[in-house]
């Protein structure tokens, strides 16, 4: 329930849910620690970097790739990377522990086309790095890494050869839990080339992930596969769609991604291929120790969440006849980017969408939280200085009046509020051990936009072991159809076999 990616409900269901709660005898207010969280600044003023370099577009390439929307990615061999994802035989064959239950599924659509990329790549001479994921759904099988375990190994087709990157991975984007992001930038990797399974999953989640860090990145997409081609199909435009609209089109790759195909990826490499080699990088030799502390922890809660979602003192009804338990003990409102940049007419966000449907939210999250006020749940607000591409991280502390919450939904004292310069809320912000430090196990997240920032904010949670629940009315995005879509990819795949009792965590309700 709510693991993958979430459970979804409506504003109305939820109001009808916690309405009961405002009336019990309130509990013993939470002896919360004080907590002093330093930002890291040095890491920040790193993206902030990044990002004003990012801003004088994409340096020219040895050659050009042909991409949707009559776009171009250009790639060098010096600073252009292959990064295949999760190409495992379990997950591949048809005997894998979870190919056997998607026999008559797409999955291994992108198969050839990853083989054919692998070729291509190495003739290239491009960086090459796989990554091989013990997250298998909502189970964390981190007794499979170094094991030697034949279905946790890659398909035999596309198999790494020494020399090439390998990292193992408990989250479902490759940099969160990987020394990937180290390894990419000691080769010069600036822009990737991507691939493998699961599209709407992993690899939507390693995108984004991806230019969170402002690696460019150009997804190839018929060599890639998910369990279903609609899911597919919508996490291609997704990943494209949003790069192609007022405000980001010069951003190539960068919100999130471009797209090619595998044979204009070919077509363009083949010359590079004749070309003298580069010299050799002169990669130092790194020992990444993985942080098997938290890789256990995570390890103890999938195995937490084998046991089900425990019962709450309410249940909300979610999409799909299933329900989404809650208790004010444990259970947060958690509202993303509810600024007045992005939603007054006059923002420097808001003026160039003012007949966009961004706005359609903002009533639902009032609503709710003045239900969550009342119940007296946790409340959360995350502040985004990520504009885009751009890191405006001169906003933080300032007092800026667009860079504020919406004064209609803005918080009260006591109330978490974290700023954020990642499109999701965890990945930058110490929104974990505030929550954990509450004991909350569970989230309503609402907020705006569905298809960047709450998407990935419902991933990141969900790879922590998080249950979701997303409240659709209560958020929004610049376009109907992608609000739509983004809705339908966190709630579709947690209600498929092997994932229906995940209770909002493959991806949410």
């Amino acid at each position: 329930v709510g693991l993958y990616f979430g459970e979804v409900a409506t504003v109305a269901g939820v109001e009808s849910s916690l309405k009961p709660l405002a009336s019990l005898p309130a509990l013993p207010k939470a002896n919360v620690p004080k907590m002093t969280f330093a930002p890291d600044l040095k890491r920040r003023a790193e993206m902030s970097a990044r990002a004003k370099a990012a801003a004088e577009g994409a340096r020219p390439g040895e050659a050009s790739i042909a991409c949707r929307g009559d776009r171009a990615f250009p790639v060098a061999r010096s600073d252009t990377a292959l990064v295949i994802i999760d190409m495992q035989s379990d997950f591949l064959l048809p005997d894998g522990r979870i190919g056997q239950h998607y026999k008559d599924s797409p999955v291994t659509n992108g198969l050839a086309g990853v083989k054919r990329l692998l070729a291509s790549a190495r003739a290239a001479g491009l960086t090459v790095a796989h990554s091989r994921s013990h997250r298998y759904g909502a189970a964390v099988m981190d007794h499979f890494v170094g094991a030697g375990d034949a279905g946790y190994e890659f398909h035999p087709e596309v198999a790494p050869v020494p020399g090439e990157i390998v990292v193992d991975k408990w989250t479902f984007g490759a940099f969160a839990s990987t020394p990937l992001e180290e390894e990419l930038r000691a080769r010069g990797v600036e822009r990737i080339l991507l691939c493998g399974v699961l599209t709407n999953v992993c690899i939507f989640a390693t995108a984004s992930q991806a230019v969170d860090r402002f690696f460019r990145v150009c997804l190839v997409e018929d060599a890639c596969a998910a369990f279903d081609t609609e899911w597919h199909d919508m996490a291609i435009r997704l990943i494209s769609e949003p790069q192609m609209r007022k405000g980001h089109y010069g951003q190539v790759g960068l919100y999130f991604g471009e797209v090619a195909t595998v044979a204009g990826v070919e077509s363009s490499l083949k010359p590079l291929a004749s070309l003298p080699a580069l010299p050799k990088a002169n990669v130092p030799k790194m020992t990444f120790a993985p942080d098997l502390k938290r890789r256990a922890e995570m390890s103890a809660r999938a195995k937490a969440a084998a046991e089900g979602a425990r019962p709450g003192e309410a249940s909300i009804a979610c999409r799909g006849d299933r329900a989404f338990p809650v208790a004010r003990s444990d259970t947060a409102l958690v509202i993303i980017d509810m600024q007045s940049d992005f939603l007054l007419p006059d923002g420097r966000i808001g003026q160039h969408y003012k007949d966009s449907p961004v706005t359609n939210g903002l009533a639902g999250v009032k609503r709710l939280l003045a239900s969550a006020r009342a119940a007296g749940l946790t409340v959360a607000h995350s502040r985004s200085h990520r504009y885009g591409a751009a890191v405006m991280d001169h906003f933080v502390g300032a007092g800026d009046a667009g860079y504020e919450f919406h004064p209609e939904v803005a918080p009260v004292p006591g109330e978490i509020v974290v700023d954020k310069w990642t499109f999701g809320a965890f990945a930058s912000t110490p929104l974990e051990e505030e929550l954990r430090a509450r004991g909350v196990e569970r989230i309503l997240l609402c907020g705006v936009l569905t298809n960047v920032c709450i998407f990935a904010t419902a991933s990141q949670a969900v790879d922590r072991f998080f249950r979701v629940c997303l409240v659709e009315d209560a958020c929004a995005a610049f376009d109907t159809e992608w609000h739509d879509m983004a809705i339908r990819l966190i709630s579709e795949p947690q209600m498929r076999k092997g994932h229906y009792g995940q209770v909002g965590l493959y991806f949410g309700e």
